[in-house]
């Protein structure tokens, strides 16, 4: 992944870029659905999210043609983007955000105490929402 340089933490809306990353993440399930796909992607075992493989568009009675289309070019667009990040950091937001799991319960899956898996998610959030452009800055 290439290097993300942030702001500083002063300068960063942390609350509103959570709720702006969750957005981004419940948006994504609903492109996937749309396309055709599962809600939830599958997760390999290396810990990329599965390439979306389309069947041919068909009459859908809920959607356009060109909505699937516009929703298949997102969904590739966005799995690219989570599989191009860290390891640890993808696992993490798809394990908050896709799997809605508790901090703590991903917290017994990995070796990390309290506070230093607090850091590693917030810097997971931070480096996403600055690559998919939903940081928010304080004015």
């Amino acid at each position: 992944m290439q290097v993300v340089v942030l702001p500083e933490s002063k300068d960063i809306h942390y609350i509103k870029t959570v709720r702006a990353v969750k957005q981004f993440f419940a948006d994504f399930q609903r492109f996937r659905v749309i396309s055709g796909l599962p809600q939830k992607p599958f997760v390999e075992k290396n810990g990329c999210l599965e390439a979306p493989i389309f069947n041919t568009v068909a009459f859908s009675a809920r959607h356009e043609k060109e909505v699937i289309y516009e929703a298949r070019w997102l969904v590739e667009k966005y799995t690219t983007m989570l599989n191009q990040m860290e390891a640890l950091h993808r696992r993490i937001l798809i394990d908050c955000y896709i799997e809605r799991k508790q901090d703590v319960a991903i917290m017994m899956d990995l070796p990390y105490e309290i506070a230093q898996f607090k850091r590693i998610k917030k810097r997971a959030v931070l480096e996403f929402a600055s690559v998919v452009r939903v940081l928010v800055r304080k004015s």
